[in-house]
């Protein structure tokens, strides 16, 4: 259950109640297990915040990685046309009349 937005930009209100958060039952459960597992002395604070700072340094790693490939603000752009390959082994036929309606 993802119990916030899909992002930042995202406005939860256009497609599920406003209550429902608080109708899920327990709460989140990330922080439901890191409870339990503090509660049976299988984690605490010091590993939380290591295995936190661990992730962030994997995740800006692999975000300069990728950066040298390019970005959505300096380019390179690749063309229109590459959404349409290496994503299917058989291409639908709506995807495919999408294709064509690009290449025109």
């Amino acid at each position: 259950y993802r119990a916030g937005a899909h992002s930042s930009s995202d406005d939860p209100s256009a497609y599920r109640p406003n209550d429902e958060a608080a109708c899920w039952p327990g709460g989140d459960p990330i922080q439901r297990l890191k409870e339990h597992l503090m509660l049976i002395g299988e984690w605490d604070e010091e590993k939380h915040e290591a295995l936190a700072q661990k992730i962030d340094d994997e995740v800006m790693t692999a975000y300069k990685e990728a950066c040298e490939f390019g970005d959505l603000a300096s380019g390179p752009y690749p063309p229109a046309s590459t959404i349409f390959t290496e994503v299917y082994e058989s291409v639908p036929w709506h995807i495919q009349e999408q294709r064509e309606e690009l290449g025109k």
